[in-house]
């Protein structure tokens, strides 16, 4: 019988190197096939404005303790984040097409939108959950940074989401068949 001391090493795994056969084309016109919720992530900059942007990456990562992730490109709300620790995020609902859009850049002056005063960071009124997230962790990924955050306070409404598929906007309704 042969002990754990005498047995031989085992062998070094070396990983295979990353290639990357995916068009990016392609790529991108596949993934949007994934349906995906719309959400905005809202900071304060330090003047106490408040700053968002539209983004469909938002995960749950751990319900204990309660940890959530979104994905950011560098920009000035990367920026802002990294700066405060602090992101809030706000799920839309059907009726919140404009917010999404507003904070993806295509704004009319005539229209802002509201704000919930939250307790570390503000989120967007009539949203169907809010979360106040203090960033725990940052991982670059390519041109992308992932925040993983610890939630502080969240709270939800009643609702449909605001979903994206192929490129386009929907507007579920739950319950219908």
């Amino acid at each position: 019988m042969t002990s754990a001391a005498d047995a031989p090493p085992a062998p070094e795994v070396v990983p295979a190197p990353v290639e990357v056969a995916a068009d990016a084309k392609q790529f991108r016109s596949s993934v949007a096939l994934f349906a995906t919720g719309i959400a905005v992530v809202t900071m304060q900059d330090g003047d106490g404005n408040v700053h968002g942007a539209t983004i469909n990456s938002f995960t749950s990562i751990s319900l204990d303790p309660p940890t959530v992730m979104i994905s950011l490109k560098p920009g000035y709300a990367h920026e802002l984040i990294s700066k405060s620790g602090w992101y809030g995020v706000s799920v839309l609902s059907k009726s919140q097409q404009k917010h999404s859009r507003y904070f993806a850049g295509s704004r009319d002056n005539d229209w802002h939108p509201q704000f919930v005063t939250g307790e570390n960071v503000p989120t967007l009124f009539g949203s169907l959950a809010r979360f106040e997230c203090k960033v725990i962790d940052t991982i670059t990924v390519n041109d992308h940074t992932l925040f993983l955050a610890r939630v502080a306070r969240c709270e939800s409404e009643d609702g449909s989401p605001l979903m994206f598929f192929a490129s386009t906007y929907h507007q579920p309704a739950l319950g219908e068949s």
